[in-house]
């Protein structure tokens, strides 16, 4: 019987503390900010999400965090009863990974297929983090591998915190500093992240990134996606040069792009609501509908809206046409 994790159990250092996507109400809608190719939510995008939707009650919260690469096996986030578990769920199967007393106290969930990462703080309101690995794939308990939130890549993990860019082999518990900087992502096998402003890495960093000036920065370990002023900016290997992908308006401003994440031809990020750009079109979808917030986690589409919570495999997806 997998173990229960209570919070009053947890024991935390003082670390940095990532920042990941905010709440919005259920409803939340907002205008289109882009001054690139807009599109609309395409039918069989809807139809997809429709046949695989979990329902919540009316005091409950359900949110999908995280999926492995064919959409298959899913992390979830439930609140009920003032209590939020994460729980695994895989092709019908459930397991509880850890729960805790209030949703703010567990983020930045990150599964590439077997090992998960995820974050704690002992109550909403601290910025003190603990942060966890867990393999999937044995009946264990979640173990403690940092202070500030992870990147999880093919068994590794990276993270930032005070004494540089941490490279953490989850099987064999080993732990070493790449280099000093922030917000590590993999690239291949190997990790980059940002200093001053750059694009660092511990060997050769290719060519094609040298030059950009990253505001923040995701990576599915082949695509990597950044910020850079009022743009979202890609490279992958084979193209000669980054790309812009997206852009919004500068007048008036706004958030600007945040929170961006990229599997394969797609990527999501936010600007006041929430949208989805495909690499291969230039084109990005932005609806007002408020129950379509749509992220992409692993191998999935994720929608959160007013009481539901709904996944859609990626590779089912029309593409979106090019404007």
């Amino acid at each position: 019987m997998r173990a229960l994790i209570a919070l009053a159990g947890v024991t935390a250092l003082a670390g940095c503390v990532a920042a990941f996507p905010i709440d919005r109400p259920s409803d939340y809608t907002a205008e289109s900010k882009l001054s690139t190719c807009k599109v609309d939510l395409p039918q069989d995008w809807k139809d997809g999400l429709s046949r695989n939707r979990t329902e919540a009650g009316s005091h409950e919260k359900v949110i999908v965090v995280a999926a492995d690469g064919d959409a298959g096996t899913t992390l979830v986030k439930t609140t009920r009863n003032r209590t939020t578990e994460l729980v695994l769920r895989d092709h019908g199967k459930r397991q509880q990974v850890m729960a805790v007393q209030d949703d703010a106290q567990l983020f930045g969930v990150e599964f590439d297929g077997r090992w998960v990462t995820f974050s704690t703080t002992p109550s909403p309101s601290s910025h003190t983090t603990t942060t966890y690995a867990w393999d999937s794939r044995n009946d264990g308990a979640p173990v403690q591998i940092g202070d500030s939130g992870a990147v999880v890549h093919n068994g590794k993990a990276a993270w930032s915190d005070s004494n540089g860019v941490h490279l953490y082999d989850l099987a064999k518990k080993k732990d070493r500093i790449v280099g000093q900087g922030k917000e590590p992502v993999f690239l291949g096998d190997a990790v980059i992240w940002l200093q001053d402003g750059k694009f660092r890495a511990e060997a050769a960093l290719p060519e094609q990134l040298k030059n950009a000036t990253p505001g923040s920065v995701a990576s599915d370990g082949s695509t990597v996606v950044w910020t850079q002023d009022d743009e979202l900016r890609g490279w992958r290997e084979g193209w000669t040069e980054p790309r812009e992908l997206a852009g919004i308006k500068s007048v008036p401003k706004t958030e600007g792009i945040v929170f961006p994440r990229v599997s394969g031809d797609f990527v999501s990020w936010q600007s006041e609501s929430s949208y989805v750009t495909d690499i291969r079109s230039g084109a990005t979808m932005h609806t007002t509908d408020g129950a379509y917030w749509l992220e992409v986690h692993g191998g999935a589409l994720t929608q959160q809206g007013w009481r539901v919570a709904a996944t859609a495999p990626l590779s089912a997806l029309s593409p979106l046409r090019r404007c």
